[in-house]
């Protein structure tokens, strides 16, 4: 039987623990907002830790980025591609890592989401303002709440899971009636605790809920975000099986897209497949 619906603050206290970030994802992220840091400095701080370097490197060469030679040391990748993208890229290594913990569509999900919002945030009508790399975080850190409560309520986790498929009920409102919050808020906090930009912070918040949204720019990415998530879903990958996901009107609305921009943004999608294939292998 699940118990009473908590809430959020009285979860994370007495239920919850969020995952920190990683000491030397925490270490990078704080180098590469020095503006007396050099890029060497910034290579042997990723270098020192083994494992986030190979995966960087693997994915500094994935088709995803576009790069025409093969990189093959920390030191040219940085060089090559920028602080700012090298940042991203070390973050997604560890986003890889928090995702493998879960079951193993939303994995796939996530990482089309992120695919998905790099998409939307091109051919957004008022140009989105965010970076692809950017875009693609948005994309693959909106449901990582979903993570958190298979690992601290498998009870509610699975109720939830019940009312989906039973009720097709969409999962926010399972979650919000059966838990007392939803993945959304969740991702949210997590986000906040690693430090990450507000944007970020704002937008994983508010994309299945806009009046959470507090300014005009973050409501736009909400909903850009909503939008995204609907368009992977659709597209047969959905975060679970038989998920619901619903895209009001004033959502399409806030996003900035047309009906115009609408089948050439698809095909860009779609186009992508190969790409979520060898991110999604990247990434396990």
């Amino acid at each position: 039987m699940v118990d009473e619906p908590r809430d959020i603050d009285v979860l994370i206290e007495e239920v919850i623990t969020l995952p920190s970030l990683p000491r030397t994802v925490a270490h990078i992220s704080q180098l590469v907002t020095d503006p007396n840091c050099s890029l060497a400095t910034i290579a042997k701080a990723i270098s020192a830790d083994p494992a986030i370097a190979m995966k960087t490197l693997r994915l500094v060469n994935a088709a995803f980025y576009g790069l025409r030679q093969k990189v093959s040391t920390v030191e040219h990748a940085v060089v090559l591609l920028g602080l700012k993208v090298i940042k991203n890229l070390v973050f997604t290594a560890t986003v890889f890592e928090t995702l493998k913990g879960g079951v193993d569509s939303l994995l796939r999900h996530s990482v089309s989401c992120g695919v998905a919002m790099r998409v939307v945030a091109d051919h957004c009508e008022n140009g989105g303002s965010e970076s692809a790399e950017e875009a693609f975080i948005y994309g693959l850190l909106h449901d990582v709440g979903m993570i958190i409560f298979e690992q601290f309520l498998p009870e509610e986790f699975a109720a939830v899971n019940a009312t989906c498929r039973e009720q097709r009920a969409p999962r926010y409102e399972a979650e919000r009636a059966i838990i007392g919050c939803d993945h959304a808020m969740i991702g949210a906090r997590l986000a906040q605790k690693w430090r990450l930009p507000e944007t970020i912070v704002n937008a994983i918040g508010g994309h299945h809920d806009l009046e959470q949204c507090q300014t005009d720019d973050v409501r736009r990415t909400s909903a850009m975000l909503s939008v995204a998530d609907y368009i992977c879903t659709a597209c047969g990958w959905p975060s679970f099986p038989d998920a619901v996901v619903k895209v009001s009107g004033d959502v399409w609305a806030a996003s900035g897209l047309t009906s115009v921009q609408l089948p050439p943004m698809l095909d860009a999608y779609f186009n992508e497949r190969q790409t979520i294939d060898e991110l999604v292998q990247l990434a396990r």
